[in-house]
């Protein structure tokens, strides 16, 4: 999805008009209007500037993933003290093997983790 798009779903998500927006950035609203209809394009300040408004990642705002999450949670605690981002690069350090290996545990644990609600249920 190309970024008019996606930065008018954030703005209607978040329930936001274009004269809110506006205002958050310190633009005007036709500066939001023409971002959305692709007839400007903020400059780099801004793009990062609207990602953190909306909590995502200049990535996912521009349109190169379609992975959302709040982008603060890369740098915040994810398990035992380590960031996500800490997470990341020990995975991209491990071989393919390896990381092949954490995919399979990954989804051993999701399965576990997705029946043992149903199991406790089922045993009251």
């Amino acid at each position: 999805m190309p970024f008019p798009e996606i930065l008018k779903e954030l703005r209607e998500k978040r329930g936001f008009t274009q004269e809110q927006l506006a205002a958050i950035l310190n633009l005007t609203k036709n500066a939001i209007s023409h971002y959305e209809k692709n007839i400007n394009s903020p400059n780099i300040d801004t793009i990062q500037k609207i990602a953190d408004v909306f909590d995502v990642s200049v990535d996912y705002l521009l349109g190169r993933t379609s992975v959302q999450f709040k982008f603060s949670l890369i740098k915040s605690s994810f398990a035992r003290g380590i960031s996500l981002d800490d997470f990341l690069q020990r995975l991209l350090l491990l071989d393919s093997q390896h990381r092949a290996d954490i995919l399979r545990m990954l989804d051993y644990i999701r399965f576990h983790n997705d029946i043992s609600p149903n199991q406790k249920h089922n045993r009251k």
